[in-house]
């Protein structure tokens, strides 16, 4: 490969330029435009003027240290390591242990091994699948008690609606009975890919202090220590941009297998596919490497050929995708009406973006400072003119760009969508320490040495941010959701219990959506009518559908008619459990209504993240469903002789988390019948 070292032709030198002062402008000044207020959207993300007083308060107390620093070491001899000369693979293999080692713990000691969002939650249910050799999970019966988020029912079975690509991975993980430690695996990998990838673009200090940062980055921890999707891409990611940068000399089959790489990105995230391939192709431009694209593209045919074959088996077409098979034309790019009925436009868009600048500046690092601001000062100071700076500047705004024209704000640890840009900004952090170091290394003045004053700053963010702004994060997200870290697995394996029906009730709202799910209405209607419509309304059509035995085709159609009839949203009950229901003054409740709010008066919990935990066929072991309380005959039929559990609030007490409490008779019509109490919890 051409050395990226040499000056670039000077119209790269210009959009390289021009890219990073944008990028520098973005994240200076888009956090701090009142967006959010101007175009009401949902996403108003994280508290913005507490972050400004901490970080002002770490910045002063950062540069005064570096400038006692810096006075007290001025007459000693240089004080920046000089990393080129440490052992380099130690160094990055180093890096890439402690990315394993800490997302392992972040996965057991804050998740407890559980998923967190529904997105986890779906790839793992659909994992099962695959790891029992299966394209899809049998259809559950009653599709009610079964149902999760972002997963349906095809004619191939039940399936999730995602690419199979983190889903294989998963289910590799599954069948060595470590499905856990496969996204720490990725992102310990990822630290060794980055280094090769710094190192080709800018070399091997560069790489080095990429790898390092890359272990740094509380950001690549907490979403390695998670299910999702977006850990494998930006993996895959990473890889195809080793085997075209990377130092070592470049032959076809190098580009050969950065096509296999891209295609596996597109089935694990299409559009991050696409973020990931401007970089090589604003590459392939400046460097005219146009041999390579018949390469790409032979490499990505045998992918290709086997994600068409899944959608086929699947959806029924090689080009159908899972997010339109549930969600229809609002799940495209482009502003329009979402999936929820909520009109996207450009101001949201830009709303959403700024949001997720704010959350890249604290989430990245957790650091006493914010996360980016070195890497603007060096998009607004620095002199980029190289092929390098352009494909770096090409990879951190592509995924940002693309995911503009995306209805969903999605968070979660971090703007997960902007996850495939964290090379490239961990990346440029980089070459922003490289810049500071060289300008550090100049001349020193008499009262104060440059390079120690920079060392002693960056050791103060370092530790000040793993000891001080780190932990508290961990036990955020630790204490968050005290629910999805319960194992009642675990605690009826300590009890000796190897088979037994485990019903989990949720709350009314929940089993009203999962109900026009299993009735056939697509999730994106049955959101749409749960977000306006009167609950009773809902339970009232759901009942005479059942009754009637509706097709889907009617269902959905009385659905369209209510939403037509409802322009305007139903109020939400104040001070409820559930703080999603909805429900118009009435002077005679129905009775089935009525008994619908005791039951979430009685207490409720989730089910989504256990629904996983089945076999495939739930057929042996221990399999968790969703109490359906007077129906629970149609699900009971499919488990004669089987013990029977209810995972609950105990009784008395709703608020309280969740026990396992044996049911020692029939069916209940919402106590579930005589339970036999146990005082001892699942552990946390």
């Amino acid at each position: 490969m051409t050395s990226p070292r040499g000056r670039a032709p000077t119209a790269t030198a210009r959009v390289a330029r021009g890219l990073w002062v944008g990028i520098g402008v973005a994240l200076v000044a888009l956090p701090f435009l009142p967006l959010t207020r101007w175009s009401g959207a949902a996403d108003a993300g994280p508290p913005w003027v507490p972050n400004l007083v901490s970080w002002a308060i770490g910045l002063v107390t950062v540069v005064a240290f570096a400038v006692v620093a810096g006075r007290l070491l001025a007459h000693a001899p240089r004080v920046i390591p000089r990393l080129p000369r440490l052992p380099v693979p130690a160094v990055v293999g180093t890096a890439a242990a402690v990315t394993i080692a800490l997302s392992t713990y972040v996965v057991h000691a804050v998740f407890a091994g559980n998923p967190v969002l529904v997105d986890e939650m779906a790839h793992l249910v659909h994992a099962r699948a695959f790891a029992a050799g299966r394209l899809a999970a049998p259809a559950p019966q009653p599709l009610e008690a079964f149902l999760i988020a972002n997963t349906w029912v095809t004619q191939a079975g039940w399936v999730s609606q995602y690419p199979p690509g983190q889903t294989a991975l998963l289910a590799v993980g599954l069948l060595v009975h470590a499905e856990w430690l496969v996204n720490p695996l990725l992102g310990g990998l990822g630290a060794v890919l980055i280094y090769l990838v710094g190192r080709g673009l800018y070399g091997r200090r560069t790489g080095v202090t990429a790898a390092v940062l890359w272990a740094l980055s509380a950001w690549v921890m907490f979403m390695s220590a998670t299910y999702l999707s977006h850990v494998g891409a930006a993996t895959l990611a990473l890889a195809a941009w080793a085997l075209v940068w990377g130092p070592t000399r470049r032959a076809w089959w190098h580009d050969l297998l950065a096509g296999t790489a891209l295609a596996g990105v597109a089935a694990t995230r299409p559009l991050d596919a696409v973020a990931a391939s401007l970089p090589i192709l604003a590459w392939i431009i400046v460097r005219r490497r146009w041999r390579a694209v018949p390469w790409l593209a032979l490499g990505a045919v045998p992918v290709a050929l086997a994600w068409g074959y899944v959608n086929w088996r699947l959806y029924g077409d090689p080009a159908t995708l899972g997010y339109s098979v549930l969600f229809g034309e609002q799940q495209t790019l482009g502003f329009h009406a979402d999936p929820w009925g909520e009109r996207y436009t450009p101001l949201v868009a830009l709303s959403n973006a700024a949001v997720a600048v704010r959350r890249l500046h604290i989430y990245l690092y957790e650091w006493p400072i914010p996360a980016l601001l070195p890497l603007a000062a060096w998009a607004l100071l620095g002199r980029q003119r190289r092929a390098s700076d352009l494909v770096v500047a090409v990879g951190i705004l592509a995924a940002p760009a693309l995911y503009f024209f995306y209805w969903h704000s999605g968070f979660y640890p971090g703007p997960r969508f902007y996850y495939v840009a964290a090379p490239m900004l961990v990346l440029g952090t980089a070459q922003v320490w490289e810049w500071l170091r060289h300008q550090a290394r100049r001349p020193p003045a008499r009262l104060i040495r440059g390079d120690a004053a920079l060392a002693a700053g960056a050791l103060a963010v370092v530790i000040w941010g793993a000891v001080g702004v780190l932990p508290n994060r961990v036990a955020e997200y630790r204490d968050r959701f005290p629910t999805l870290r319960l194992r009642p697995d675990r605690d009826l394996a300590r009890r000796g219990v190897q088979q037994a029906l485990v019903l989990v009730p949720e709350s009314w709202g929940s089993r009203l959506v999962v109900g026009l799910w299993s009735g056939g209405v697509r999730p994106a209607l049955a959101e749409r009518a749960y977000r306006r419509l009167d609950a009773c309304d809902l339970e009232l059509l759901e009942r005479d559908a059942r009754a009637g035995r509706w097709p889907a085709e009617r269902l959905a159609g009385e659905v369209e008619r209510m939403l037509a009839a409802t322009p305007e949203a139903t109020r939400r009950v104040p001070r409820w459990p559930d703080r999603t229901l909805r429900l118009r003054p009435r002077e005679d409740l129905p009775a089935e209504c009525a008994r619908e709010l005791a039951r979430d008066l009685a207490g409720f919990t989730l089910y989504g993240h256990l629904a996983w935990r089945n076999a495939p066929g739930r057929d042996r072991g221990i399999v968790f469903a969703r109490d359906l309380y007077e129906r629970d005959d149609q699900l009971l039929a499919h488990y004669p002789g089987w013990e029977i559990w209810r995972f609950a609030p105990p009784r008395g007490e709703p608020d309280a988390l969740p026990t396992l409490q044996r049911v020692t008779d029939g069916p209940g019509t919402g106590t579930r019948g005589a339970v036999e109490r146990t005082d001892d919890r699942p552990p946390m």
